[in-house]
């Protein structure tokens, strides 16, 4: 009887909790709705001046423990009404209509009609002010003071590369975040190779600063051997404050470090150019940003460098960006879960000082004083839920690619929310955002945090014919060689590792993915290890490299230009060759007969060789377009701002050779626009496999915890108007790599391109 009675009271507590997780994510999907029509529609002067990140957490905390309706109503009134006090909750089976009068105010002579106009999105997105940035959102007839400051200050030295060129090299130095920063510390160095083209590379991104107490933070590598500078510094990226001392630059002969003189290096000696007057070593660079030397915060000495972020601010006058607006009364009225509804009014009356009616004021001070004490940390599960809760309604009212992406958002959205409560960590819910965004098929999305872990061990692998095979052996100790097939990686078969690793990536195509799972199923923390299976045995690898170490092991050279059959032939590779290179190799490829152009990558800002394949200016002036929106849920678009290249001919004209680009599933963005004029005008022969089917401005945003998302704002297009997402550049050549091929070192796209033009 007494196990019974035990067996019962399982069932009725597992019932239990069945039933109230149920009221929970209805709960949490009541205030994800609202929470997006109240951010980006709803023009009430409270609503534009909250912390819509720390919200997203405060929100999320005060709904989900209701245990039904009534209760959810009664606590998403509580927290909207302070930011939107014209706003409804309800339920559904007792809806009354949204009295207009509400929002009216009697004398209206000094008002004018407030509402929300959005080019793409540009509210709480990173480059929104940016002057090149084509994402706008304006609230229409009302003023705001907008942040112009620069996305990071910088502190930054240039250095003669001299002895150092083509040997290891080790960069250090101390830093310390500010408490109370939201920012962090990035360390850098890049390599200069000339022409805007760049070597080396370090931000760290991956293992940014951001610990109060001073920090050493070190990065290695080697300077390319045909280095014109280097250049070395710290930034602070986002708000705060950020301490830089005592930086050290060492290379390596004879197995020991030798220190390289750095000018100035522990800022004792000089000050800071800030202002182009002086003749200081040392640069400070940011709008927003005071960047100079202290002597109360350092390291050790007398002085350390302080960068701390003041803003820059400019007003923007709320100016019409387009025709399109909703009328007076004109309310979203959507059911935001079973059995509660809402009513929010997209259009407000304002004047110089307020929207009307105002909200209660001490309501207001209450919830503003409440979200100010969220702390961001990701190991807190409303922040992760907020999290969630900020990315789903971004791509809910502004991701143009939903009629061509098959994915359930409502679905993806619960999923992403219950997967919140067994996360534990920032790591966690890295991979949660991951899978998340995943769904939405765009090349350009990309979680970026110091939760990032991009080192990797001494090798490349590919899928070639159906196996996984090594493409590139950097250690020339290891029993492998190029071609030698993967049998197990960390004791599963490859195809199930790739599996998990696939679910991480956002990828319109099955070329980006792939080219993408390339590096992320062999990356990690550095030290950490991978074990694959080879040959039958079991070797244990440390992921201590970047992939372009790997890359540039000497396994393959890469050139920027080569002849062919005398000289009849001319090889351009796009990825590095610069315009002035190709300007001056202009007299050759006019005596040529063929041109083979290599765009597997990203161009070097090359696209001027288009105008001298045109045998018309172009005309294609809408295979750009930024949606323009007033509605939620990308519904009734406006209309779209249409944008093109409009390149000019140029002599001499090249489209008299036989021309041939050759393209895989790197080209991307940038690639696929150049590659739209090939493949647009048909100016060439493509070979090679279909490019990676995402283009388009990224428009990146921050949730809390410093997690940076970058994704696809505006919708392209073919030059003929068709679909280019998920699609991209089909070849009219396909080429198929073969493990014969990688065993023996034979590029057999190069191969089929050569064969095409003798």
């Amino acid at each position: 009887m007494k196990t019974k009675l035990v067996l019962l009271l399982s069932v009725l507590s597992l019932q239990f909790c069945t039933a109230q997780n149920s009221q929970t994510i209805k709960n949490l999907q009541a205030f994800t709705r609202a929470y997006g029509y109240v951010k980006y529609f709803h023009p009430s002067d409270e609503a534009f001046a909250v912390d819509w990140n720390k919200f997203s957490a405060y929100g999320a905390a005060e709904v989900e423990k209701c245990k039904n309706n009534e209760e959810l109503v009664e606590a998403l009134n509580k927290v909207f009404l302070p930011i939107a006090p014209t706003i409804k909750f309800g339920l559904s089976d007792n809806k009354t209509p949204y009295k207009a009068e509400q929002i009216t105010p009697e004398n209206i002579k000094d008002y004018k009609q407030v509402y929300w106009q959005h080019q793409g999105v540009g509210f709480n997105t990173l480059y929104a002010n940016k002057k090149s940035n084509p994402y706008q959102s304006v609230r229409v007839n009302k003023k705001a003071e907008v942040d112009k400051s620069a996305e990071f200050g910088n502190l930054m030295t240039w250095i003669k590369p001299k002895d150092l060129r083509g040997k290891e090299f080790k960069y250090e130095g101390w830093a310390r975040l500010e408490d109370g920063s939201e920012g962090q510390g990035q360390p850098w160095i890049r390599v200069d190779l000339g022409k805007r083209k760049v070597g080396f590379f370090n931000n760290s991104r991956n293992n940014p600063i951001t610990d109060s107490k001073w920090t050493k933070f070190e990065i290695e590598g080697r300077v390319d051997s045909t280095a014109q500078g280097i250049v070395i510094g710290c930034f602070l990226l986002g708000k705060g404050t950020l301490y830089v001392d005592n930086i050290k630059l060492s290379y390596k002969e004879d197995n020991a470090w030798i220190e390289f003189p750095v000018t100035n290096k522990d800022f004792e000696t000089e000050g800071l150019k800030t202002n182009g007057k002086s003749d200081a070593k040392w640069r400070g660079l940011g709008d927003g940003y005071a960047i100079k030397i202290q002597s109360k915060d350092k390291q050790s000495g007398s002085k350390a460098v302080k960068i701390q972020y003041e803003g820059e601010t400019s007003v923007n006058k709320g100016e019409q960006l387009f025709d399109c607006k909703p009328e007076v009364g004109e309310i979203i009225e959507e059911e935001i879960t079973d059995g509660v509804y809402c009513q929010i009014p997209l259009l407000v009356f304002g004047n110089k000082t307020e929207t009307y009616p105002p909200a209660d004021k001490q309501s207001l001070e209450k919830l503003s004083s409440q979200v100010s004490k969220i702390k961001e940390s990701p190991d807190d599960l409303y922040v992760r839920i907020g999290n969630i809760v900020n990315t789903y309604n971004l791509f809910k009212h502004f991701y143009p690619y939903f009629d061509v992406v098959d994915v359930n958002w409502e679905a993806e959205l619960l999923s992403a929310l219950k997967q919140s409560y067994a996360d534990k960590n920032g790591e966690d819910h890295q991979n949660t955002l991951l899978r998340f965004t995943a769904k939405l098929r765009d090349g350009h999305v990309n979680v970026g945090s110091k939760y990032n872990y991009n080192h990797i061990p001494p090798i490349l692998w590919e899928w070639v014919e159906g196996k996984l095979i090594i493409t590139h052996v950097k250690d020339k100790s290891l029993p492998f060689k190029r071609g030698d097939v993967v049998e197990s990686i960390d004791g599963k078969a490859p195809s199930d590792y790739f599996a998990n690793t696939h679910s991480l990536i956002s990828a319109a195509n099955e070329g980006w993915l792939n080219y993408k799972a390339i590096n992320k199923s062999l990356a990690g923390k550095k030290g950490s290890t991978i074990t694959i299976g080879l040959n039958s045995r079991e070797h244990v690898l440390t992921r201590a490299y970047s992939k372009d170490e790997v890359l540039k092991s000497g396994d393959v050279k890469t050139d920027k230009y080569r002849f062919y059959n005398d000289s009849s032939i001319v090889y351009l590779n796009l990825d590095i060759i610069e315009m002035d290179t190709i300007n001056e190799l202009m007299s050759a490829l006019e005596k040529s007969s063929a041109i083979i152009c290599d765009l597997r990558g990203y161009p070097n800002s090359n696209h001027a060789l288009i105008s001298h394949l045109l045998k018309d200016d172009d005309t294609s002036d809408a295979w750009m377009q930024v949606p323009q929106i007033i509605y939620p849920d990308y519904k009734n678009v406006c209309s779209y701002e249409k944008h093109g290249w409009f390149i000019k001919t140029q002599k001499p004209y090249l489209g008299d050779k036989q021309v041939i680009f050759i393209i895989d599933g790197q080209a991307i963005s940038y690639a696929e626009s150049y590659l739209g004029f090939i493949e647009g005008y048909d100016l060439a022969t493509i070979v090679g496999q279909p490019s990676a089917g995402t283009n388009g401005n990224v428009n990146p945003f921050e949730i809390n915890g410093a997690y940076r998302i970058s994704w696809t704002g505006m919708k392209v297009l073919k030059h003929d108007g068709s679909q280019h997402h998920g699609i991209g550049i089909i070849p009219d050549v396909r080429v198929e790599k073969t493990i014969e091929g990688v065993r023996d070192g034979i590029d057999e796209f190069l191969e089929k391109a050569l064969e095409l033009a003798e």
